[in-house]
């Protein structure tokens, strides 16, 4: 039976030449947040279902994938099974919660405040599209135990910064307060409990439209006499916030003239230490529930790429669930896979030197190492790689080949001086 090659949907194989382009970008983003104080973790992708269900992530909890028990811990043989009694894990769907378990059970270990980074992949069941994969990888920076705005100020600064480097270029960094929009759900007529729930349907007003979402929240809140008419004045605030992209406005449907000053202050500091155009948008909700404070996403006209690459924001409360008191954190995330897709769209090459080293079938393997070596040494302040090849009966595929593998010289082993681009 002939066995299907092609990758799982969601997922995606990637070639040298991409590969080589993502890892570029990694060491960019890395470099960068190393370079700005944060301190590297690691977390497994594995997860215990209490934990990854503990918290109040939206929708994406509802596309974790779930790992079925083994041995003994699985019995199919009980009547009327449930998803419970055959799923003990999860893969994580993203890097916050597994983070926030690591900080409760090594605090005493961590300085306080904690600036960590994480790289790596999670995972989520949702539709495949441009830019977005159900297999993923996140550029993470958080900071635990810092309430004041100073925290924004560093973990935002640091991720436009990552930006800038990798080469990515026209970013706009939007920035709301979820206590603000809360506020604005409450002033409208909602209940306390009621807001998460509001949020989540708000988040998706760019890609649904704004009937759509009065017409989301008016069937999920239907109990509710009036529920269109809340429904459309929490829109008509929302739109008028947004056309004015004044934060002080804030002040006109509650106390926040706190909420209005910081959003003031941390968006003319980010304006101040980077390049990039930096707006109040009361927009952004973010849809994870367990956001407390200041909410971001980040967005780039090149490449005509609609979807936010990269985002988060404050969750103060996250750690309660955990130990039992509240501690507060605020952390961002750049999307590695739409980065690297706008970076190769752009036409973006990595510079690095990578040499063909071609022998005959008469060298020894001795000659054939001792020129690999003469070659590494002789560019080896400019990191080459140089990799053997025997020669081929048909130079111009051959070439084409490494071309695609971002090879840049070839060179034969009879006259190994005379290195000529491909």
């Amino acid at each position: 039976m002939k066995i299907n090659t092609n990758p799982i949907k969601g997922t995606v194989d990637y070639l040298p030449a991409e590969m080589e382009l993502r890892q570029y970008a990694i060491d960019k983003i890395l470099k960068t947040f190393k370079q700005n104080g944060f301190l590297q973790v690691k977390t497994p992708i594995l997860e215990n279902l209490n934990l990854l269900t503990s918290g109040d992530s939206g929708d994406n909890q509802k596309l974790m994938f779930k790992t079925v028990k083994r041995g003994e811990k699985l019995n199919l043989d009980k009547p009327t099974l449930t998803e419970a009694d055959i799923t003990e894990e999860g893969l994580r769907y993203d890097l916050t919660v597994p983070l926030a378990r690591l900080y409760a059970g090594n605090r005493e270990k961590l300085p306080m405040p904690f600036k960590a980074i994480q790289i790596d992949e999670s995972f989520r069941a949702e539709k495949p599209q441009r830019g977005r994969n159900r297999q993923f990888t996140q550029c993470d920076i958080d900071i635990w135990g810092d309430e004041s705005i100073f925290a924004e100020a560093e973990i935002l600064i640091a991720a436009m910064l990552a930006y800038k480097n990798i080469g990515l270029q026209s970013i706009t960094l939007k920035i709301n307060d979820r206590r603000a929009l809360a506020s604005i759900i409450k002033y409208v007529g909602f209940k306390e409990e009621d807001v998460n729930k509001v949020c989540i349907s708000l988040d998706k007003l760019d890609k649904i439209g704004k009937e759509n979402v009065i017409a989301e929240i008016a069937k999920n809140f239907s109990e509710i006499s009036g529920i269109d008419n809340m429904a459309g004045k929490l829109l008509e605030i929302i739109s008028s916030l947004q056309a004015s992209g004044n934060p002080q406005e804030l002040t006109q449907y509650g106390n926040m003239d706190e909420i209005a000053d910081n959003l003031q202050n941390l968006i003319t500091t980010i304006k101040q230490f980077t390049e990039v155009n930096v707006v109040f948008d009361i927009t952004v909700v973010r849809g994870q529930g367990y956001y407390t404070g200041t909410v971001f996403e980040c967005y780039t006209t090149t490449g005509n790429f609609n979807r936010a690459i990269g985002g988060g924001g404050r969750y103060d409360k996250m750690l309660e669930k955990f130990v039992g008191n509240s501690v507060p954190a605020v952390g961002y995330s750049i999307g590695l896979d739409p980065v690297v897709m706008l970076l190769k769209e752009s036409g973006k090459k990595v510079c690095d030197i990578k040499i063909a080293l071609i022998y005959n079938k008469n060298c020894t393997l001795t000659e054939v190492i001792i020129a690999k070596n003469a070659l590494i040494n002789k560019y080896f302040k400019d990191q080459p790689a140089v990799s053997t090849f025997l020669e081929p009966k048909n130079y111009k595929a051959f070439f084409e080949k490494l071309k695609n593998c971002n090879f840049t010289h070839f060179v034969k082993i009879d006259d190994i001086s005379v290195i000529k681009e491909l």
